[in-house]
């Protein structure tokens, strides 16, 4: 009796231990890359989360500044980084006028349509950088002046 109650304790400890594993691993089936272009060298980075956020916003002037209402189209990204990536901020800070690039999402196994979020002229709006003895991380907040969406323009 012991024999048999041991054995099927070690094979559904077995089978929760693979059920955890096979869980985590899914968490790192999609991969997201940020790719910008700097003059003719390409610079990429790992991306751990990105949002995308679109707002068509009347602004009011006052003031020397004409009193019709302006309408502008803002496009944002808030990008977390697992670390700083010295090379991506570089960029940034050394194209004060924006930067062109993209952001991919892929899916390793297939299943999931690939995503494809071209802008051009980002500059960075504000930055994060989070560092503890356990845990680091950076967030960027990037305004851009033009959206794609896979091939769709946002406008």
């Amino acid at each position: 009796m012991n024999k048999k109650f041991f054995t099927l304790l070690v094979f559904a400890l077995c089978f929760f231990t693979e059920l955890v594993h096979a869980q985590q691993q899914d968490d790192k089936r999609i991969k997201i890359e940020i790719t910008l272009k700097d003059g003719n060298k390409t610079i990429k980075g790992a991306v751990r989360s990105a949002t995308f956020s679109f707002t068509r916003s009347v602004n009011n002037f006052s003031g020397t500044e004409s009193t019709e209402n302006k309408e502008t189209n803002n496009y944002f990204f808030s990008l977390d980084f697992e670390k700083q990536d010295i090379a991506l901020l570089t960029v940034f800070m050394k194209n004060k006028g924006g930067v062109d690039g993209q952001i991919t999402m892929t899916d390793s196994y297939g299943k999931l349509p690939a995503r494809k979020f071209e802008f051009t002229k980002a500059r960075i709006d504000s930055l994060s950088d989070q560092i503890n003895a356990d845990y680091s991380s950076s967030y960027f907040s990037i305004i851009c002046a033009s959206m794609m969406i896979d091939g769709v323009n946002v406008n």
